[in-house]
């Protein structure tokens, strides 16, 4: 880890965050969908429009040695007054998104997921504001961890943990706590880092053309748990992101 640092999201660096992101997820987190023709262009826009425009969202990257090589990213939501992003969550899934490949299905689907799974009040899943009650949490105001890859040719460095790390020590700063949904894969990495499950939802990919069941599973940790976190304070240089023109946190 000793060359690895955590830094802040430049725009330039949109095209090879996206390309990161396209290897390792394909064109959705959920059956790693191939990308169609005009997806790289997308993820760079989308990139570039959190920078420009939204404050509450933090994109993070690792870099490896002289900075060129990004070795991983990931982005965080900071939500102290209330989530600002579940407008645009429960929005419809758009027509193009639909028709533009034989996944359609499978985007409705996952879409569904996230809305349902980020929309504030669950309303439709009264279990799991008890799961949130039950850790004292108030589910409107979180860090929420909306993506994190790393390259595979970088995996087993502790890059992602480094990414998880930030926002663990932005929640003991501000006392917010962590919420996130991850795969399999990255469930055993935050369970590391003191993460407690709250639901699991298996997708039967055979359904939509792709073989195998993936499960998802949301998970939040409260501030203040002792776990061994040693990249909030060796190997990491957490960044200023105030200095973006973003409000202290």
């Amino acid at each position: 880890m000793s060359n690895l640092r955590v830094q802040s999201l430049e725009r330039s660096d949109a095209s090879k965050c996206a390309a990161i992101r396209i290897a390792s997820l394909g064109s959705l987190v959920i059956g790693r969908p191939p990308p169609y023709p005009w997806y790289l262009e997308l993820q760079i826009a989308s990139i570039q429009n959190d920078l420009d425009w939204k404050p509450s969202v933090h994109h993070l990257k690792v870099v490896d040695g002289d900075g060129r090589d990004i070795v991983a990213d990931a982005k965080w939501g900071m939500y102290p007054s209330g989530r600002s992003d579940l407008d645009q969550l429960s929005q419809p899934l758009d027509e193009e998104s639909k028709t533009v490949d034989q996944y359609g299905a499978l985007r409705e689907a996952v879409h569904e997921y996230f809305c349902t799974r980020n929309d504030g009040e669950m309303g439709s899943r009264p279990h799991l504001r008890w799961s949130f009650c039950l850790f004292m949490i108030n589910s409107d105001n979180l860090l929420v961890l909306a993506l994190l890859v790393t390259s595979e040719a970088h995996r087993g460095r502790d890059a992602g943990s480094s990414l998880v790390c930030w926002g663990i020590a932005k929640s003991e700063e501000s006392g917010l706590p962590c919420y996130l949904q991850a795969s399999g894969q990255g469930r055993r990495l935050y369970k590391h880092h003191g993460f407690n499950d709250l639901d699991t939802v298996e997708f039967d990919l055979s359904k939509y053309g792709l073989p195998g069941v993936e499960k998802m599973t949301e998970l939040v940790r409260k501030p203040s748990n002792a776990v061994d976190c040693p990249q909030m304070t060796q190997n990491m240089a957490l960044p200023d992101t105030s200095a973006l023109g973003r409000p202290p946190m």
